[in-house]
Formats: structure tokens, sequence, C-alpha cells
């Protein structure tokens, strides 16, 4: 299942403009960007502590498909998640 503010929304029975505004005045981040930044952190625990190959861990973290998930970690880290993975490890 992927999680969506919308979903969330659904499932509390809130508005998700609603849900929305309190998640940013409660954690001064806006939803999308928490997640995103869930996704990264899980994304680098998962390359350092498994051997799980790139396209597993961009389906577990529901990207589209492996290279949304490879040019959104660039984009963050500066590099692909196969080299994070081995600038780590070696």
């Amino acid at each position: 299942m992927e999680l969506t503010l919308e979903s969330i929304a659904e499932r509390l029975h809130y508005n998700p403009n609603y849900l929305s505004s309190i998640f940013r005045k409660e954690t001064n981040i806006s939803f999308s960007e928490y997640l995103s930044s869930y996704r990264l952190a899980m994304a680098k625990k998962w390359l350092l502590e498994t051997s799980m190959p790139i396209r597993e861990i961009a389906e577990r973290l529901c990207y589209g498909n492996s290279q949304n998930f490879i040019r959104s970690f660039k984009k963050k880290e500066g590099m692909t998640p196969g080299k994070y993975r081995q600038s780590k490890v070696s």
C-alpha cells in the first residue's frame, strides 16, 4: 500500500487539507518532505545493512520504478544508490 496524505486522512476520517495543516504545524515540515526524508533514511539503511538489490529497495519504498528511485537518491545524496553502497562498504 502506498502511503499518501490522502490515504491517511481517509483512514483517520479527516479532510486531507486539515491533516496537512496540522502535520505542518506540529512538525514544521510538510507531509511530503517528511515522507521523502523517511524513504531516503530507509534506503540508506537498507543499502548499508542488506544486500537487497536496488530494484527491490525501490519497490519496497513505493517508487514507481527503480530509475525514479535512483534519480531521487542522487539528487539528495549526490551519488547513485550503488555508489553510496560501495563508498560506505569499502
